[in-house]
């Protein structure tokens, strides 16, 4: 009976010893190179950490960490109105750092819910500021606009904002295709306003070539002559005699 009830006070000793040890003992935790973290006692914060190996009590400490390496989030294609009252939807790619972790992790409760929101609305003032030419025309300078519009309110999340582009504009089958056709006419318009103004070119120099040996005769024989110089396999007849091409009819007025 002795030798039953000391083998049972071992096995909860060592019950005990075992959850003491598993409540009290301290357990490592790595904190790698491209991570920070903020460690915490009892629910108070004590601190940011780099990296490193740190213990930590069970149910006394706790250490939030995060990735402080350049992330990439994709903005969903937003339906937004331009300053014509088009319709379109465009979609961002942006790219971010986290900057500060106690203003990410400690002052913010979800810095990329907040940060994802706010390029939204930011996004819907730019594009509420451009009518749908420049939209489709400024796909760099949308972007650079969220990312001024933006950056402020990242700083306070703990977030440094490095770059938004355009990612994709989108439009309704039946505007696309009306959209297409407006492009199209400007493009002929502006063919056909081209080829006015070439054909307007031309006549006036044909204007000014003729004003020119109507003054100057002999330059209409020099251009003769070097008609004749290009030329190969064909012949002609030229009288350089100035007299010679007169008509019969005049050359006799003169004599009587």
């Amino acid at each position: 009976m002795d030798a039953m009830l000391a083998a049972l006070g071992a096995t909860v000793l060592a019950f005990g010893l075992l959850w003491g040890v598993q409540y009290f003992w301290p357990r490592p935790r790595i904190v790698r190179e491209h991570e920070r973290g903020l460690r915490y006692r009892k629910g108070r914060l004590l601190g940011e950490v780099g990296p490193g190996r740190y213990w930590l009590r069970p149910r006394i400490d706790e250490l939030q960490v995060v990735d402080t390496r350049r992330r990439q989030v994709v903005v969903a294609g937003q339906e937004v109105l331009t300053s014509d009252r088009v319709p379109i939807k465009v979609s961002l790619i942006c790219e971010y750092t986290i900057a500060d972790v106690r203003k990410a992790l400690a002052e913010t409760e979800d810095f990329q819910a907040a940060l994802y929101g706010r390029i939204q609305l930011a996004l819907r003032e730019v594009i509420a500021e451009r009518g749908l030419d420049d939209t489709l025309a400024e796909r760099g300078a949308i972007g650079a606009a969220v990312r001024e519009a933006v950056s402020e309110s990242a700083a306070r999340y703990g977030v440094e904002l490095h770059e938004v582009q355009v990612r994709d504009f989108m439009m309704a089958a039946g505007l696309r295709s009306a959209y297409s056709d407006v492009v199209l006419a400007r493009q002929q318009g502006l063919a056909a306003l081209e080829k006015a103004r070439g054909e307007s070119a031309a006549v006036r120099n044909l204007a000014n070539t003729a004003a020119l040996m109507e003054r100057n005769p002999g330059i209409l024989q020099l251009r003769l002559l070097q008609a004749v110089e290009t030329s190969s396999g064909n012949r002609f007849v030229i009288s350089l005699d100035p007299e010679r091409s007169r008509p019969t009819g005049d050359r006799g007025d003169a004599d009587d």
